[in-house]
């Protein structure tokens, strides 16, 4: 049985073992921080009732049920809560309120029929909840594209700066309990988005690359043009403006000062660990392994002094003496970042890195970072690189692996030293994987999905080609995709992520005011 095949056979008997159970140790690199901060505002009590006025109707869950029940199931949020249902609130001093304290929120969620919309347009995250069987008087045209053409009452505001998405909930509880369920659900997981931009508001990126500009190699275009003037400046100004997101961007000398801090016995045995862990070593020495090791134990260091939650990196020696000896990878110790829920990338990809860290936000799991390729022959996209995450599932579950040596290398193969390593990571067949990127200069944010196949059966000498690490999937209207392939444009790397977040993608875009490309569709 192939390496492949007896990898698939392991995790499946450990997904019945744990049931997908999160990791019970990973470490918590938010501890400290404040909640998010959610306004909220009851603008009905549930229902549209017929009747005597204050008639309630029957199994209704009220405004302060709600609440309760969400307290309960979103941990880390404050909810501030007003209801202008009762009689000591009106509508005009919260939304005033609401006005006056936008700097101090992440985010605004409204329930129930209302006809200020001005509610809706504060320019923070917002989520609009409709009561079901309650009138349908809610401009969802609106709320969801930021227009209200053809409307023939004239007069009122402009509105602008709209991030709204949508729910509803059944609070008469009169579908089935599994559709009610699926309601409040839905809303939970909005509201989990909301979540995941604060975070990334608070993210830091250590930044330690050799080369002159930010993402340099993602470019892979037409050799007549040129980064521009300030190009540098300009990305690390609006990747702060629109996402929050702060790159602290260090020398290679520095890198270089804290290799030779690592303890080598540290070094070693974290070393030795990764080769136990392997499902075997092949042309790649314990040597080799220990210098990424002590990469690992340097960078490790430095996002610690700097109060980084990430980390990417183009660093490709441990001394920057250009000797072939001093030659490294980083990606096993990356791997391992990623392991503790800290997102790690290799050559420093900043607009894969945003994917990366909504990624884990959204759905818990971290993503692969690779050089991105169509197969038009067998409906097929490739992501490879020389590791990828050993938990893709978020959870204890791990992928099996080979220690080689990097694809790279001027002297791959031959067990001299600067031979450096690489990952092979075998991945299970028939997992859902979103393939994407943001694009933070473009404001926009590319994707498509696809199910993985096993690439052995589609390519001779699979493992040989290339990168060690390859995700194959198959995805449909290959050809789609490949018009909106441009290297110039939006460079030749992507995240991959398991699951389908399509939806929770095109929601958070709504949030954080960039467009979607399904390239696929």
């Amino acid at each position: 049985m192939s390496l492949k095949k007896s990898g698939i056979v392991i995790l499946a008997s450990m997904l019945v073992m744990t049931g997908g159970s999160k990791l019970q140790a990973q470490e918590n690199e938010y501890a400290g921080r404040r909640n998010t901060k959610i306004f909220t505002v009851f603008v009905s009590k549930g229902c549209s009732c017929p009747g005597p006025r204050g008639r309630v109707a029957k199994g209704l869950t009220t405004n302060d049920e709600l609440l309760k029940k969400l307290q309960n199931a979103c941990k880390g949020v404050d909810f501030i809560a007003r209801d202008i249902t009762k009689t000591d609130t009106d509508i005009e001093s919260v939304y005033n309120e609401l006005e006056s304290s936008k700097e101090e929120l992440d985010g605004v969620l409204i329930i129930g029929l209302t006809n200020e919309y001005r509610l809706a347009f504060t320019g923070l995250p917002t989520i609009y909840v409709n009561n079901l069987f309650e009138w349908m008087n809610t401009p969802y045209r609106l709320y969801i594209t930021g227009k209200d053409e053809n409307s023939i009452k004239i007069g009122g505001p402009e509105y602008k700066d709209g991030r709204i998405i949508t729910a509803q909930l059944d609070r008469r509880n009169v579908c089935s309990p599994s559709v009610t369920s699926a309601m409040f659900e839905d809303l939970i997981g909005k509201i989990n988005l909301i979540q995941a931009v604060k975070r990334l508001k608070e993210s830091r990126i250590l930044v330690a690359t050799h080369t002159k500009y930010l993402a340099e190699v993602d470019y892979q275009g037409d050799k007549h043009k040129h980064f521009p003037e300030n190009y540098n400046e300009t990305y690390t100004r609006k990747i702060k403006e629109l996402l929050g997101v702060e790159l602290v961007k260090i020398k290679p000398e520095e890198f270089y000062e804290a290799v030779k801090r690592v303890d080598f016995s540290k070094a070693e045995e974290i070393a030795q660990k990764w080769i136990n862990e392997a499902e075997k070593m092949t042309d790649t020495t314990k040597f080799e392994v220990i210098k990424t090791a002590k990469s690992y134990l340097a960078l490790e260091a430095l996002r610690k002094k700097y109060k980084c939650n990430a980390i990417s990196t183009h660093m490709r020696s441990i001394t920057g003496s250009g000797k072939l000896e001093d030659l490294f990878n980083p990606g096993l110790g990356l791997m391992e970042f990623q392991k503790r829920g800290i997102q790690a990338i290799c050559q420093e990809y900043e607009n894969v890195m945003a994917a990366h860290l909504l990624g884990y936000f959204i759905a818990g799991r971290p993503s692969m970072l690779g050089d991105f390729m169509m197969d038009t022959g067998n409906d097929a996209a490739i992501i490879m690189h020389c590791g990828a995450p050993l938990n893709p599932y978020g959870d204890d579950r791990r992928l099996p692996y080979v220690l080689r040596s990097h694809a790279e290398s001027p002297v791959k193969g031959t067990l001299k030293p600067g031979s450096s390593t690489g990952a092979q990571v075998e991945f299970p067949e028939n997992e859902t994987v979103t393939i994407w990127k943001v694009y933070v200069l473009h404001k926009k944010i590319g994707l498509f999905t696809g199910k993985t196949v096993d690439g052995h059966s589609l390519y001779k000498d699979f493992d040989n080609i290339m990168c060690t690490s390859k995700l194959v999937a198959k995805v449909d209207n290959t050809k789609k995709i490949l018009k909106h392939s441009s290297p110039d444009a939006y460079g030749i790397h992507r995240a991959a992520t398991f699951g389908n977040l399509r939806q929770q993608i095109k929601d958070l875009a709504v949030l954080i005011g960039f467009e979607v490309i399904e390239e696929d569709r």
